[in-house]
């Protein structure tokens, strides 16, 4: 049976044998999810109480699939309100005609017309496999590399 998430869910990412990375859903997509996965790296086997855990800043902040969870990989430890460190993207997408950016929010609503030096700054919205989540943490943790595509997870 396939496990049902939420927004708020905390879940247990494994990073290493024996070591998981915590990660919160912050929006839930049509068969993906908005991450937020936070640094710190905690027994896989230890006691956690997710009510009382402080999230704080996460280190990526990615969209995925949402099959790790389903499949229980990612197993759900709790809920909690999103971290107020925790900032929903907004994106840019190029709009033909009239050929401008325009702002995108994460669920695809296209938005307001953009400067292209404020567009420079700005990402476009991409999806990643879960695959490429768990190695931009072992990554980002030492237990391999980390390549410049990984970039692209972290928050601006």
């Amino acid at each position: 049976m396939l496990t049902r998430y939420k927004k708020g869910d905390v879940l247990s990412i494994p990073v290493v044998e024996g070591r998981i990375a915590l990660a919160q859903v912050v929006e839930t997509l049509r068969g993906n999810v908005l991450l937020a996965v936070f640094s710190e790296l905690l027994d896989a086997d230890g006691p956690r109480d997710v009510a009382s855990l402080e999230l704080g800043e996460p280190v990526l902040l990615v969209e995925t699939m949402d099959l790790r969870i389903k499949d229980r990989t990612w197993q759900i430890a709790g809920n909690q309100e999103i971290s107020k460190d925790v900032s929903i993207p907004t994106y840019k997408v190029w709009v033909e005609p009239p050929g401008e950016y325009r702002t995108q929010d994460v669920h695809g609503n296209v938005g307001d017309r953009i400067p292209p030096e404020r567009a420079s700054g700005m990402k476009h919205q991409k999806s990643f496999s879960p695959a490429v989540v768990e190695s931009a943490l072992r990554g980002f943790h030492g237990h391999g590399p980390w390549v410049p595509a990984f970039d692209e997870l972290t928050p601006l």
